[in-house]
């Protein structure tokens, strides 16, 4: 994809936000699917122009392959789409620490860097040569450039999702930034994802959404494939959903990103007020691939389910003396989401012990925070051994209380789930 074609994209996704926001596409009838869905795309002929791409741009296009994502215009706005969608997808994704992972469309390779940068394997999947080259001599460059010595390697593969074939259940994750829309057979690519992922891996896409009312889009579509003769045929929402749930994917999930740095006054207002895209004007999707016979269940940032836990103090309380705590509790999950222990999602459970609400002024928390051992699904419970260290301010030793958090995102008792009193002990 061209820079030209990004400014273009990204000045459309601002345009169109009033028209997402007040036509929603429906499912009545035959459900919109793609934009050529019917005049399919030859997949030889698409092929042959994805790999003659690079010899047909304009010098200017060619030198930003080499410095993508990086871009020089006044403000600067593909690098900040282009970096805040990947890191943020990325993070979504919650890949296995030094997974291996399928990029479909690596293009000129910058997102491969980050990758091996980040400590993944990568298998690279491109149709064009002259991009492979140019993604080669960016991944040797980091030995020297950044000094990488790492685990990660790569492995790139003239071909496209289509065409190449691996063993089954070879990847921890499936990535498809901005790429998609270029797949010609996408019933037979998200087949093949779903096979080459091992169970509990996740497949992300990152793109724009289209409805037949973005003729703006449209057009843009027309005019890039007169120009290079490559396929530019972007989903609608509901589409995609439709495609990935029958091919055997679950917990899919839609994104719209935040980001940038907010004031106090900010915090205040609601936030699809500095979202960049509504949630049906974009295709930011993860969906994963079910174990074997696994019941899946939400996670506890699903607000549409309820979250609870039941804390016993078994034995134990506060040695003012010491100014520690040392606890043996008995947590059961008593709500209908999965309770985890893995650190790379968002909402990971801890136990803390605090006194006070943490919008008090002179609210207090110990210095450390707990790891449940393992997650909890709805009903199963846990013995704990805890202890803590209260702050060295510490003045008064009524009131403690023993909490979860939901990390990064609440406390449990501000949704109005019971903490756990903790008393202090006793000399005889």
């Amino acid at each position: 994809m061209t820079l030209n074609l990004l400014k273009s994209l990204l000045k459309l996704a601002k345009s169109r936000l009033s028209v997402v926001r007040s036509k929603v596409p429906t499912m009545t009838g035959s459900p919109h699917r793609r934009f050529l869905s019917d005049k399919p795309v030859a997949y030889q002929q698409a092929i042959a122009a994805a790999q003659a791409y690079v010899s047909q741009l304009e010098a200017g296009d060619v030198s930003w392959l080499h410095y993508k994502p990086f871009d020089p215009t006044p403000g600067n706005p593909q690098y900040f789409r282009l970096m805040f969608d990947l890191m943020n997808m990325l993070q979504a994704m919650q890949i296995t620490p030094r997974g291996r992972i399928l990029e479909v469309g690596s293009g000129p390779g910058w997102v491969t860097e980050i990758l091996l940068m980040l400590g993944f394997s990568v298998d690279s999947l491109e149709p064009s040569s002259d991009l492979i080259d140019i993604a080669k001599e960016r991944c040797t460059a980091l030995a020297t450039h950044y000094r990488h010595t790492a685990h990660s390697s790569v492995r790139f593969h003239q071909t496209t999702i289509e065409d190449i074939d691996f063993d089954q259940e070879s990847f921890d994750a499936i990535l498809f930034f901005d790429v998609l829309h270029h797949v010609v057979d996408e019933k037979l690519a998200l087949e093949k994802c779903f096979r080459f992922l091992k169970q509990d891996g996740c497949v992300g896409i990152v793109e724009g959404a289209w409805h037949p009312d973005f003729k703006a889009l449209e057009q843009m579509c027309l005019d890039e494939m007169a120009r290079f003769g490559t396929v530019e045929n972007p989903f609608s929402t509901e589409y995609l959903d439709l495609l990935l749930t029958q091919t055997g994917f679950t917990e899919v999930q839609r994104y719209t990103s935040v980001n940038g740095f907010f004031s106090q006054s900010q915090l205040t207002q609601p936030l699809q007020n500095f979202v960049l895209q509504p949630l049906n004007g974009s295709n930011n999707v993860t969906a994963r691939k079910p174990g074997q016979g696994e019941v899946r269940y939400p996670p506890c940032t699903a607000l549409n389910r309820k979250t609870d836990v039941q804390l016993q103090l078994l034995s134990g309380g506060i040695d003012a003396e010491q100014k520690i705590a040392i606890l043996q509790i008995r947590l059961k999950n008593s709500g209908e989401t999965l309770l985890s222990h893995r650190t790379q999602e968002i909402g990971h459970i801890t136990l803390a012990l605090r006194h006070g609400t943490p919008s008090n002024p002179k609210f207090l928390e110990c210095r450390e925070r707990h790891l449940l051992t393992s997650s909890l699904i709805p009903g199963d419970e846990l013995v704990l051994k805890l202890v803590y260290t209260l702050p060295a301010t510490t003045s008064s030793f009524d009131n403690w209380e023993l909490d979860l958090v939901a990390e990064s995102c609440y406390w449990f008792s501000s949704r109005g789930i019971n903490s756990c009193p903790i008393p202090l002990l006793t000399k005889l």
